[in-house]
C-alpha cells in the first residue's frame, strides 16, 4: 500500500508546484525529498521543493554544465535501475565485515591521497615547527592516514563514533600504537557545552536528556588543519526523534567544534552536498567571506554522487564574518536539538523568494564558476554508469573549464586576504543569550536577532547573464 500512496503524493505536490513555478520541472525535487527516512508535513515538502527548484532554474539557464548535470540527474531520478544500484551500496554500506571495512578505508585512503595531491593539505603552521591537525568523524582514519604521508611529524586529534554505537570501527593506529594521533571516542553532537556556552533547562523527559555531555576535548588547543568529514550515519544507534535533524545537527557541531579551534590563517576542509542546495549555497557564501575557497571532488570513488569538499584556506577564525557564522552554526544546532513545542528539533525557516535571487543575484556567478569541476566529474560519471538507461553509448560533449590546482598563482597574482580581519574573538557572542539561560522553562524558544540586515531591494535573477569574464576571472584565483 505504501508504493500507491508516495507515488500519489508525489503528483499532488508535483501539481501545485507547477502552478507556483511557472512551469518548471520539479519532479527531480520532489523524488529527492519524497525518499526522507522520515515523513515530513506536505506544507515543509512543498516549501523545500519551491526554493530548490528556483535555484535549479536559474543554474540551467545559465550553466550549460549544470544543465546536462541536471538531465542526467533526471533520468537516474526516474530509473528503477537507479534505485536497485543505490540500494545495493547502501546495504553494503550498512553491513561491512573486517574486510569490506578494509576495502573502505582503501577506497578513502585513495581519495585522502588525490586530495593530498589536491593541496587540500596544504597548511601555514605560522612559524611552528610541526603541523597539528584536527580530524572531526575521523574513522575509519584514511584521510589521516593520507595527511600524515604529507606531514610524518605531525600531531593529529580527532573525535570519532564509538563503533558500539554505530560508528566506523579504526583501521589506523593511534594511541599507544602510533602516538603522533590522539582520538576520543564520542558523540560530536551530544558536546552541549560546545554549542550552549551557559547551562540551559532541558526537560526531564527528552529522550536524550542524560546523554549529553560537558567535556570539552582539546578545548586549549589550536590546529593548523581542520577535517570535518562527518555525516548521518544509518547505522547510528540514536533516538528516533533525531533522525529528520542529524545531518543538519552534525554538520553545525562539526563546524562551530572545528571554527573555535582552527589557527589564524588555517585551513579547513569540509564534506558537503549537493552545490545547487540553499544551505550548501549559503555555507559557501559566507565562507567566502572569512577564508579563500575551492570546491573539490574526488575521481577515485563517490563520483556518481554530489557530495564533494570545501576546502577554504587561510580562515580568519576572528573576523567579524567568521563570529557571526558562528552564532548561525551555534543556533543550527539547537533549533535542531531543542526546538519545536516539543523541544525535540524544529525544522529550518525556509527562504522566501526574494531572499533566493538576492543570493543568487549575488553569488550565482561565483558558485557557477567554482562548481565547473564538481559538476563535470559527476556528468562524466553518470555518463560511463552502467545503471543509468542509455548512459553508456552516449557521447556527450561536455563544457569543462580547467582543473582548479591549489596553490598554483593565476595570472591575477597572490590572493587577496579576507575582508575584515580585526581580531575579535574575545567578542564572541555567548549562546544562548542570557534571557534564555538557566531560568528557561521548557519548550522556551532562544531569541535570536537578525545578525544580517537585509535590504528592501529585491533582484530579480531571471534573464540575469553570467559575465564570462568575471566568472573565469574568479575560477582563476582563490576568493
Amino acid at each position: 500500500m505504501a508504493a500507491p500512496v508516495k507515488k500519489s503524493l508525489e503528483q499532488r505536490l508535483a501539481q501545485q508546484l507547477r502552478l507556483r513555478s511557472d512551469g518548471n520541472d520539479v519532479a527531480s525535487t520532489i523524488n529527492d525529498i519524497s525518499t526522507h527516512k522520515v515523513a515530513i508535513p506536505h506544507s515543509r515538502l512543498l516549501e523545500r521543493a519551491r526554493h530548490n527548484v528556483r535555484i535549479r532554474t536559474y543554474l540551467k539557464e545559465h550553466d550549460p554544465t549544470f544543465r546536462r548535470l541536471d538531465e542526467l540527474r533526471e533520468k537516474g531520478w526516474s530509473a528503477a535501475s537507479g534505485d536497485d544500484h543505490f540500494k545495493k551500496q547502501r546495504e553494503a554500506a550498512d553491513n561491512k565485515d573486517d574486510s569490506t571495512e578494509v576495502m573502505f578505508h582503501a577506497l578513502h585512503l585513495r581519495i585522502g591521497h588525490e586530495m593530498r595531491d589536491f593541496g587540500a593539505f596544504e597548511v601555514n603552521t605560522m612559524g611552528a615547527s610541526k603541523t597539528s591537525a584536527l580530524n572531526l568523524c575521523l574513522a575509519p582514519g584514511a584521510y589521516t592516514a593520507a595527511m600524515l604521508d604529507r606531514y610524518p611529524d605531525a600531531s593529529v586529534c580527532g573525535i570519532t563514533l564509538p563503533f558500539s554505537s554505530g560508528g566506523h570501527k579504526m583501521v589506523i593506529p593511534y594511541g599507544s600504537e602510533d602516538p603522533r594521533v590522539e582520538v576520543e571516542f564520542l558523540d560530536i553532537t551530544m558536546l552541549i557545552n560546545e554549542f550552549m556556552e551557559e547551562p540551559i533547562s532541558i526537560p526531564a523527559n527528552h529522550p536524550d536528556a542524560a546523554n549529553f555531555v560537558s567535556i570539552s576535548p582539546f578545548h586549549d588547543q589550536i590546529f593548523d588543519l581542520v577535517l570535518c568529514d562527518g555525516q548521518a550515519l544509518r547505522t547510528h544507534n540514536r533516538a528516533e526523534y533525531r533522525d529528520t535533524h542529524e545531518p543538519r545537527r552534525l554538520l553545525a557541531a562539526q563546524l562551530v567544534f572545528g571554527m573555535t579551534r582552527i589557527n589564524q590563517g588555517g585551513t579547513f576542509v569540509i564534506l558537503l552536498h549537493k552545490a545547487d542546495a540553499w544551505d550548501t549555497i549559503r555555507l559557501l557564501k559566507s565562507s567566502s567571506s572569512f577564508a579563500q575557497i575551492k570546491l573539490f571532488k574526488p575521481k577515485a570513488g563517490h563520483r556518481q554522487r554530489s557530495t564533494f569538499y570545501l576546502i577554504a584556506k587561510n580562515v580568519q577564525p576572528d573576523s567579524i564574518e567568521a563570529l557571526r557564522s558562528i552564532d548561525e552554526w551555534k543556533r543550527s544546532w539547537y533549533d535542531s536539538t531543542f526546538g519545536g513545542e516539543e523541544r525535540r528539533g524544529a525544522d529550518p525557516t525556509m527562504p522566501d523568494d526574494a531572499e533566493v535571487d538576492e543570493l543568487l543575484h549575488e553569488f550565482g556567478p561565483h558558485l557557477i564558476a567554482m562548481a565547473q569541476d564538481i559538476w563535470s566529474i559527476q556528468i562524466d560519471a553518470l555518463k560511463h554508469s552502467q545503471w543509468l538507461p542509455g548512459a553508456g553509448a552516449e557521447a556527450i560533449e561536455t563544457r569543462r573549464r580547467p582543473s582548479l590546482q591549489l596553490g598554483v598563482p593565476s595570472e591575477h597574482g597572490e590572493p587577496s586576504t579576507p575582508r575584515h580581519s580585526d581580531s575579535v574573538r574575545g567578542a564572541r557572542t555567548r549562546w544562548p543569550p542570557s534571557s534564555a539561560r538557566s531560568s528557561a522553562s521548557p519548550g522556551t524558544q532562544i531569541p535570536v536577532s537578525p545578525l544580517n540586515s537585509r535590504s528592501g531591494n529585491q533582484p530579480k535573477y531571471l534573464g540575469q547573464e553570467v559575465d564570462e569574464n568575471k566568472a573565469k576571472k574568479m575560477a582563476g584565483r582563490w576568493r
